[in-house]
């Protein structure tokens, strides 16, 4: 955050907010606020699933194990040991090979389940919803 900024949110209390920000990240000079900014696209905050006994949530960092996008992976949970029972890429996301991976990543940004079904039903930031058949993880794409 700019220093002018908090002048202007802060008032009166910039002064002393100035005299002990030097050991603040971010707020000592902007050399560091420029270190700290990115042009990385964050993930949706997307909250996991519970549907008999296992977890589903969004795979953070998914390139980072292996996968080649960050966004449309799920990974299933068992809630009582807490371990991984498998993970599935849910859409393929087409990158433009002239600009940055990081900021074409498309991420699910809601989850829920169709207990019905037995299905996890997913909208991405595209607005797309997938359907995923929680028994042979077959991916079909609602309209």
């Amino acid at each position: 955050m700019r220093y002018d900024k908090l002048r202007f949110w802060l008032g009166a209390g910039v002064a002393t907010l100035a005299a002990v920000s030097s050991g603040v990240p971010g707020l000592a000079s902007d050399q560091k606020e420029s270190s700290m900014e990115s042009s990385k696209k964050r993930a949706p905050a997307v909250k996991p699933v519970v549907h008999k006994g296992i977890r589903y949530e969004q795979v953070r960092g998914a390139r980072a194990r292996g996968f080649e996008q960050n966004g449309g992976i799920i990974a299933a949970i068992e809630v009582s040991s807490g371990n991984e029972l498998w993970t599935l890429q849910v859409y393929k996301t087409e990158y433009d090979p002239r600009e940055e991976k990081d900021v074409q990543d498309v991420y699910i940004e809601e989850m829920r389940v169709d207990a019905k079904a037995n299905a996890l039903i997913l909208r991405d930031e595209r607005g797309r919803r997938f359907s995923v058949n929680l028994t042979d993880r077959s991916v079909t794409q609602k309209r």
